[in-house]
């Protein structure tokens, strides 16, 4: 038998396994280095129960705002039925509904702007629902034309289409919208003023006319991108109108809004004038 210096440590045999055991000092996640746990696995949400909507979802907390997110929506939402009270009933005075309503409406655009700069990576356009933090294929993005800049605006993969073509008619038919909404809000704006400087006699047609016209246009916003077919090419789609309002509770609930609020107006401004 060989004989080995006391000072010197006989070789160490080789490790049983071979490559096997190489490989596996190699390997992070490998059982048989302790000093290299696995990392955890990750669980996903399913959202059982929502056809088509099987792939991961994020849960309302695990998106920076969660609830509180679509809580302020909600509340910033509500500026716009409080304005349009103070300026379609004025409750008295006339002149402190008139300038509560122009001030609720001045001020709306400095946090529905801050919200929706945050909304737009978290919210499906058209739904309004919290989708996950990464890109998959259950989303996608429809490129929004603001104010000269470019919005890649979130929306489940189902409501991209609907979406476009909501935005597509808007483009379209923009100069007919403005003209059905702005030109009765001004006439309504002066005829309020009138009144509160001690004018009240065109109040009550103006009034009318205003929830006639705004009524018709507002319905024809709500059925007329049904009519409309989806653009031909993935282009940036110009917003017409002020784009946050869009965000605050998604499309789809504020065109069901205008359906219900715009034909009660028709039925109430077409009243007054035929009575």
């Amino acid at each position: 038998m060989r004989q080995f210096p006391a000072t010197a440590a006989p070789p160490r045999p080789p490790r049983a396994g071979g490559a096997t055991a190489a490989a596996s000092a190699t390997d992070p996640t490998s059982a048989t280095d302790p000093t290299m746990p696995a990392p955890p696995e990750l669980e996903l949400d399913p959202s059982p129960g929502v056809p088509g909507e099987d792939l991961p979802r994020a849960a309302l907390g695990g998106v920076p705002g969660g609830w509180r997110l679509q809580a302020v929506g909600v509340l910033l939402f509500l500026f716009i039925p409080l304005v349009l009270y103070l300026f379609v009933r004025h409750p008295g005075p006339v002149g402190a509904s008139l300038g509560a309503g122009i001030v609720l409406m001045a001020g709306h655009r400095f946090l529905a702007r801050p919200y929706m700069a945050r909304a737009v990576p978290h919210k499906c356009l058209w739904c309004n629902r919290v989708l996950a933090p990464a890109l998959d294929s259950s989303t996608r993005t429809l490129d929004l034309a603001l104010d000269g800049r470019l919005i890649a605006a979130r929306c489940c993969a189902a409501h991209h289409a609907p979406a476009a073509r909501f935005f597509r008619f808007l483009a379209m038919a923009r100069l007919p919208l403005r003209l059905g909404i702005f030109v009765p809000l001004l006439l309504l704006l002066a005829a309020l003023t009138a009144a509160a400087a001690g004018h009240p006699h065109a109040l009550p047609a103006a009034t009318a006319l205003f929830q006639l016209l705004v009524g018709l246009t507002v319905s024809a916003a709500a059925w007329g991108y049904l009519l409309t077919p989806a653009p031909a090419r993935p282009e940036p789609l110009p917003v017409p109108f002020p784009a946050h309002n869009f965000f605050l509770l998604g499309v789809r609930s504020l065109l069901w809004i205008f359906r219900l609020v715009g034909a009660w107006w028709i039925v109430r401004g077409a009243g007054f004038f035929l009575s």
